[in-house]
C-alpha cells in the first residue's frame, strides 16, 4: 500500500476533497484508458491531451449514424469559452474537432472542471468547516455538509445551500479556536431566516397557560381600557395591568384562527423583557408579534415631526430583543417554547392617544428602514378590541399585512372600502368594517 508520499507503508486516508480533485484531474488531463482503446478500435485519432468529456463527444460523433445520435452544428468557438480559458491561463480552443454544439458543451464542462479542481485544492474543504460566499447575502455563513463527486459543496441546515469550491472562502476550520462560536452563529442565523410553517400544536404545549379561552374581548375588558383612557391615566403600569388581566385586548394584533396566546413580560434569557409576546396560530403557521407599551401621556412625534424620545425608546427596546435573538434564537425556540419566533417577527409600539397622521408617519418611517416596527396609539388598540367584540373574525390591518408578508402572498383579504387608508376607520360605521379570513 502506498502512502501519500508514494512510498510503501501503512494505509493513509486522504481527505475527501483531495480524492474528488484527483479523480476530476483524470477527466481534464486526457482521454481515459477505455476511451483510447475504443478510439483505436474505431480508427478515431485522439490527442493525448484531449479532455475526457471532449473525447467522449468525438467518439460518439464518429458513431452517430450507427447509434442514431443527432448533433447540432455550430459555426465557431464561442468567445466566452476563450474568456474562461484566459482566466484559467490555459491555451484557447481555436477550432472544433466535430463542429458541434455538443463538443462546445464538453469544452465548457472541461474548463469548469478545471476551475473546480483548483478551487478544491485552494480551499481544502472539510465537512464541518464554516464557509462564506460572495454570492450569498451579506454576512451569511454556512457549515459544509458534503462534497459531491462533481466537486460541488452542499451545506447543512435549511434552506438548501450549495456552491462550487472556487466561490467559497473558509471562515473557520473544524477544531480552530473560533470554531464553536462560528457554528453557533451559523445555526442562529439560519434559524432566524427560516419562516416556520409548522401547525403542530404540540410544539406550543409549554405555553398552554397563556392560551386565550376566547379571543373576543369581553365587555368588561373593553370598559376597563376605556375607563383608564377616559380618566386621563398617564402612567404605563395601570395599562400593563389591564392588558395582563384582559389579554384578549391584544388578540386583534395577530391572525389566530386556531389558537391565540398572549404572554406578559416574557423573559428573553436574563437580559430582555418585552412587555408582551402575542402568538396567533393559523393554517399557515405561527404568527408572532412583540409589543412594547408606553404611557398614554406621551406623544408619538415631536412638534417638528420627528419620533419623540419615548417612541424612540420603545423602538430601541424592540431592536434590543431582536439583537438578542440573532444570537439566541435556538434557545428561545427550543428551551423557552417560542417555536417560530425569529428576528423577523414584527414589532408593535403602543403609545399616546389618537393622532392618525402621527401614526401613519411613524410607521412609514419604520417601514422604510425595513424594521417592521409599527407605532400605534392606545385608541387604535381600543378600536381593534371593539371591532373584534362586534365581529369575531375581525383583525387589524397590522395583523393581516404581517401575515401576508410572512407567507409571501395574499392569504387574507380586506373588504373593499372607499374609506381612509389609515389602519382603522374613523367613520361612524367603522364597526361594520372587518377582515374576512379564509379559515
Amino acid at each position: 500500500m502506498l502512502n501519500s508520499d508514494g512510498q510503501a507503508g501503512s494505509l493513509t486516508t486522504f481527505p475527501r476533497w483531495q480524492l474528488v480533485a484527483d479523480r476530476l484531474d483524470t477527466l481534464v488531463t486526457g482521454p481515459s484508458a477505455e476511451q483510447l482503446v475504443v478510439a483505436k478500435s474505431l480508427g478515431v485519432p485522439l490527442s493525448g491531451s484531449l479532455p475526457a468529456p471532449v473525447a467522449a463527444v468525438v467518439i460518439r460523433h464518429h458513431l452517430s449514424a450507427e447509434l442514431r445520435i443527432g448533433f447540432r452544428a455550430v459555426d465557431d468557438v464561442p468567445e466566452v469559452l476563450g474568456d474562461i480559458e484566459d482566466e484559467l491561463g490555459v491555451t484557447r480552443t481555436e477550432s472544433l474537432i466535430t463542429g458541434t454544439h455538443e463538443e462546445v458543451t464538453a469544452w465548457f464542462e472541461s474548463r469548469y472542471i478545471l476551475k473546480t479542481i483548483r478551487g478544491l485544492r485552494a480551499l481544502r474543504p472539510q465537512v464541518g468547516d464554516v464557509v462564506s460566499s460572495a454570492g450569498w447575502k451579506a454576512g451569511e455563513r454556512r457549515v459544509i455538509s458534503t462534497i459531491q463527486d462533481s466537486g460541488r459543496i452542499f451545506m447543512k441546515l435549511k434552506p438548501v445551500r450549495s456552491a462550487w469550491p472556487n466561490n467559497l472562502e473558509t471562515v473557520e476550520r473544524v477544531g480552530s479556536p473560533g470554531y464553536a462560536a462560528a457554528v453557533k452563529s451559523v445555526g442562529e442565523s439560519v434559524l432566524n431566516a427560516t419562516v416556520s410553517a409548522s401547525t403542530n400544536l404540540d410544539n406550543f404545549a409549554p405555553l398552554a397557560k397563556y392560551e386565550l379561552k376566547s379571543h373576543v374581548p369581553a365587555p368588561e375588558a373593553i370598559r376597563a381600557l376605556e375607563e383608564l383612557l377616559e380618566s386621563g391615566e398617564k402612567r404605563e403600569e395601570p395599562l400593563q395591568k389591564v392588558l395582563t388581566q384582559y389579554p384578549e385586548l391584544l388578540a386583534s394584533t395577530v391572525v389566530g384562527g386556531w389558537k391565540t396566546f398572549v404572554i406578559p413580560k416574557p423573559r428573553l434569557g436574563s437580559e430582555y423583557v418585552p412587555d408582551f409576546l402575542v402568538l396567533g396560530i393559523n393554517s399557515v403557521g405561527p404568527q408572532w408579534v412583540t409589543i412594547e407599551i408606553e404611557g398614554a401621556r406621551h406623544k408619538i412625534l415631536t412638534n417638528k415631526g420627528k419620533l419623540a424620545q419615548q417612541t424612540r425608546h420603545a423602538i430601541e427596546q424592540v431592536e434590543d430583543w431582536r439583537e438578542w435573538l440573532t444570537r439566541n434564537v435556538s434557545y428561545a425556540q427550543m428551551e423557552q417554547g417560542y417555536h417560530g419566533l425569529t428576528t423577523r417577527a414584527p414589532g408593535l409600539v403602543i403609545i399616546g392617544r389618537d393622532d392618525p397622521a402621527a401614526e401613519r408617519q411613524a410607521s412609514r418611517a419604520r417601514s422604510e428602514e425595513a424594521a417592521r416596527i409599527a407605532v400605534h396609539s392606545w385608541d387604535w388598540l381600543l378600536r381593534g378590541a371593539r371591532n373584534l367584540s362586534g365581529h369575531a373574525l375581525y383583525k387589524t390591518k397590522f395583523a393581516v399585512d404581517n401575515l401576508n408578508e410572512q407567507v409571501g402572498k395574499q392569504v387574507v383579504s380586506l373588504p373593499v372600502s372607499s374609506a381612509s387608508t389609515f389602519d382603522e376607520l374613523f367613520a361612524e360605521d367603522e364597526d361594520e368594517e372587518f377582515n374576512r379570513l379564509p379559515w
